[in-house]
């Protein structure tokens, strides 16, 4: 973390949100929001290009869930820190995120002097849990289910995949996505379906939002250019 300023990108596709949280982390003291972004990777390549001191993350986003930003700048960036906000946090995405060394987790349903509370906690070095998230997890004795061990077992770009196969898009769409070659493509999806014992892609869909990579019903909608990451 700088000593002098706190950088945070925030990323987020709901823009009424996504404002609200900018606006919060704005009225913290020696913070300044350098970025934001409305979609999952391309959040990933705006946090790849400025490198925040701060990323405050949906859970659930488009191309690229909240947890896999979080594994993947994480781990080449450990003195990054991370704050994941979402409606529909479970015992096992919040046993996932800590385990993957997020430093703070607030619900949406948190007030707005909550979720201040949680940013400048993070922003000044310490850890926040918002009541509800500590209360899933108390009442969850830290349970692992059975999908939450089957996300275990999938790679990086197999989550990926699995992801955008949630999300509707056709082999050809994924391999153009992922600047890979469509064989590879097929290869992944069948070493997924063997992994998560799928035998369709309905079935990987509903494999997908029971390991919290998706929601469901979905609310991925092509987003218009202003709503395009930004950097500030």
């Amino acid at each position: 973390m700088n000593k002098g300023q706190t950088r945070i990108v925030v990323i987020e596709d709901q823009i009424m949100l996504r404002d609200l949280v900018t606006s919060l982390a704005l009225s913290i003291p020696g913070v300044a929001v350098v970025g934001e972004a409305i979609d999952g990777r391309e959040g990933l390549r705006l946090c790849e290009d400025v490198k925040p001191d701060l990323v405050i993350f949906d859970l659930l986003l488009p191309s690229l869930n909240g947890t896999e930003i979080l594994r993947q700048f994480g781990k080449k960036n450990p003195k990054t820190r991370f704050i994941a906000i979402s409606a529909n946090f479970t015992p096992d995405s919040i046993r996932e995120l800590l385990e993957l060394g997020c430093h703070g987790i607030i619900a949406k349903s948190s007030s707005a002097s909550k979720l201040t509370e949680g940013f400048k906690e993070v922003s000044e070095g310490g850890s926040y849990l918002c009541p509800m998230a500590a209360s899933l997890l108390r009442e969850s004795h830290l349970s692992r289910t059975q999908y939450g061990r089957r996300k275990g077992r999938l790679s990086n770009r197999e989550r990926e995949v699995l992801q955008a196969v949630a999300e509707g898009f056709s082999t050809k769409q994924i391999a153009e996505k992922l600047d890979v070659s469509v064989k590879t493509i097929e290869a992944h999806r069948a070493n997924l379906m063997k992994k998560v014992n799928a035998r369709s892609a309905v079935e990987l869909t509903r494999c997908a939002y029971e390991m919290g990579i998706i929601e469901l019903p979905t609310r991925y909608n092509h987003s218009s250019p202003e709503d395009r990451p930004r950097q500030i």
